[in-house]
This record gives C-alpha cells, structure tokens and sequence, in this order.
C-alpha cells in the first residue's frame, strides 16, 4: 500500500490519537453528567428538590443530551481504536449533530439558571442549615454549651436574631458560585466538542487518503499481472490462416515451391533420362 502521512493536530499528535481522546473523554463525561442529570430528576420526582417548569425540562434535555454523547462516544472510541472507518466517520457527524444541540440547550439551561427567582431553594438551604444548629444543640449529648449558660446569649449562633441573614448569605452566595460554575463547565465542553469535531473530520480526511491508496495500490497490482500474461491469439474467421509450407492443403499462395521436387533436378530410378 502507498503510504499516507499521518495528520497531526497541536503541532505533532495524530489525529488518530485525538479522536481516541475525545472519545473516552465524551464517553466519561457523557456518562457522569447525564447520570448526575437523571439523579437530580429522580430526586424532584421524589420531592426532595424543587425546580420550576421550565428547568425541569432543560434538565430532562440536558440529561438526553449528555446520555446520547456518552453511546456516540462509545462508537467514536470503537472506530478509533480499530480504524473502523465506517464508525468513525458515523461518530464525527453524530457528534456534530449532538454538540450543536447541546449548546441550544445548555444556553437554555444556563438561562434559567439566571432567570429564575431561587428564594424558595435558598429558604430551603437557610432552614436545612439552621436545623442542622439546632438540632446539634437540642439532641446532641456531646454538644458543649458552657460557653454560654443562656441559648438566648448573641454568642449562640443558633438563636441570634442575626444568624437567618447571614445564613441566607451564605446560601444565596452559594447558588451563585454554583451557577457561575455550571456556565463555565459548559463552555468549556462547548469548546472541547467544536475543537474535537475538526479533529474527528480531519481523521476521516486521512482515512479516506488511505482508502484510495489502497484502491491505487489494487489497480497497479492487476495492472502488471495483466502485463506478464501473454496476449491472446485472435483469429478472424474472414481472413485465411497462415499455413506452413509443408501442409499438404490450405492456402496455396502461402506455400513456396521445394527446389529439389522438380523432375529437372531429381535424381533415381523414376528420372532415367537426366541421368549422366
């Protein structure tokens, strides 16, 4: 086969190898997001969580999505591994078609995120936390409150006036870390996929290269093979053969007279007279 350069991404890494790496981490992603989507849906359908209408259905989105990134990154790191090139090249479309519609539906997710009035879950977290405290101070055998003879003090937490602000505080500045990360883990995935997918075209570029080196190879090959065997004899029935001149019948014109058959120059008994 003839050879065919192996193309490279970020300078000097094969793209065979990109491919590999897009797929396995696809696969991991895929898997670890959409199964962490389907948990928290799992749990709203239990009550344990709340979500609105709209995000209930951008998770439900978002879950499908990552779920059917991680199968089609299965088949991306079969082809991959094996040089299937019917496989990768039904990965490289596929997750295009998978990235684009994860983006419209992240950017829905993440707006949301930032469009929603979050006091019902940040209530939520305040009195998860405050019942925490509580519940360490009235059941907790081993809770130490010598500092303080009266639970009424300011320096108990637990039932200074203060202490719901602050814990609203915290919990507002937490759904707000936890939004900024959800957006920032999208884009780099966004990122990630759109890089990945020119990587995974390019892969085809080459194998396609190697296909028809194959397919040249392949013609050469019956080429000389047909140039060793002998050509053929064609005869055409409308034109005389050939004969030799020693054939008793055929074609006469083809025949030359034998020098020595005629009666001037032979020579015994039958010739009498040309005897000296």
């Amino acid at each position: 086969m003839g050879y065919v350069a192996s193309r490279k991404f970020c300078c000097c890494l094969p793209v065979r190898f990109g491919v590999f790496c897009m797929a396995f981490l696809g696969l991991a992603a895929g898997g670890a997001l959409g199964g962490l989507g389907w948990y928290e849906i799992h749990r709203y359908a239990i009550g344990e969580v709340a979500f609105d209408k709209r995000e209930i259905v951008a998770l439900y989105f978002v879950s499908i999505a990552f779920s059917v990134l991680a199968l089609i990154s299965l088949i991306g790191l079969i082809g991959g591994t094996f040089k299937v090139r019917g496989l990768v090249i039904t990965y490289a479309y596929s997750v295009t078609v998978n990235t684009l519609i994860l983006i419209g539906v992240g950017v829905f997710f993440v707006w949301t995120l930032f469009h929603r009035d979050h006091s019902d879950m940040v209530n939520t977290c305040a009195d998860d936390a405050n019942f925490g405290s509580n519940f360490a101070r009235d059941y907790d055998p081993n809770f130490d409150s010598s500092y303080s003879p009266n639970f009424n003090t300011p320096t108990n937490f637990a039932a200074e006036p203060d202490a719901t602000p602050v814990t609203h505080w915290f919990c507002q500045k937490g759904f707000d870390v936890i939004r900024i990360l959800l957006t920032v883990a999208f884009v780099v995935i966004w990122i990630f996929q759109l890089a990945g997918i020119f990587i995974v075209f390019d892969y085809v570029g080459q194998l396609n290269e190697e296909l028809d080196a194959r397919l040249d190879e392949k013609a050469a090959k019956a080429a000389r093979k047909a140039a060793k065997a002998p050509a053929p004899v064609i005869i055409n029935n409308g034109e005389p053969q050939m004969r030799t001149t020693y054939e008793a019948s055929g074609w006469t014109s083809a025949k030359s007279p034998y020098a020595f058959s005629m009666p001037e120059n032979a020579h015994g008994a039958r010739f009498a007279d040309n005897r000296v």
